[in-house]
């Protein structure tokens, strides 16, 4: 009989997290990889399966014997700033996000996804400024989403998914800020529902068959 797989601790675990986000901030993962992958060694029963996981980041595909630090200063204190002045500004696919950044929407738009964009490392700072303009912010699924400030005379909306994030998630901290206008962060996810529920608006708005209009009486 062969051996039985070798059970995974907590600390093997933490381990692999700690590789994912790495390979994150190096360009290797993209924030939706990282997401998914987290929540597969949180997981992960065995050695073999946290070996799976992170197999093509490992030369040989062995993992360390000891988890590799996280680095304290990952936000670093440089900060990337973009602006839409009347005009509108839109970052999606696979593209770089700086530590932290600052967007402002001044009687324009912007938009961002960072389903497959890059992460500097575990925890990145977003500011959202609206003046009379609008700004939306696409997270992945399982993203850890922390919002401060606020928008003056605005709206400031967040839908997420109803499930908590899974441990080593990476973390998305979005400042708020502006007057006049719409700040929006959401999960892909929350996109889905919303349309479906529209989808059903809709289909039960066609399916609804006004009643018959009454005939007059004919006086007798």
């Amino acid at each position: 009989m062969g051996q039985p797989p070798l059970r995974a601790s907590d600390a093997d675990r933490e381990q692999v997290i700690a590789l994912l986000r790495q390979a994150s901030v190096d360009g290797r993962l993209t924030v939706e990889e990282l997401a998914d992958r987290a929540e597969l060694a949180q997981d992960a029963r065995t050695y073999d399966e946290l070996r799976a996981i992170a197999a093509d980041l490992l030369p040989g595909g062995r993992l360390p014997t000891a988890a590799a630090p996280l680095d304290a200063a990952a936000l670093g204190t440089a900060v990337e700033r973009h602006r839409a002045v009347l005009s509108s500004l839109d970052r999606r696919g696979r593209w770089v996000l700086a530590p932290r950044s600052r967007f402002g929407a001044t009687l324009g738009s912007v938009s961002l996804d960072l389903r497959q964009a890059v992460m500097p490392g575990p925890e990145i700072e977003i500011e959202l400024k609206a003046v009379l303009g609008s700004c939306e912010l696409i997270v992945p699924d399982g993203t850890d989403v922390r919002v401060s400030g606020g928008n003056v005379l605005g709206s400031c909306e967040l839908h997420l998914g109803a499930e908590a994030p899974p441990p080593g998630a990476p973390i998305v901290r979005v400042v708020v800020r502006g007057a006049l206008g719409s700040v929006e962060v959401r999960s892909e996810g929350a996109r889905l529902g919303d349309r479906f529920k529209q989808e059903v608006r809709k289909l039960a708005d066609r399916l609804m068959v006004p009643p018959p209009p009454k005939r007059p009486r004919t006086p007798r």
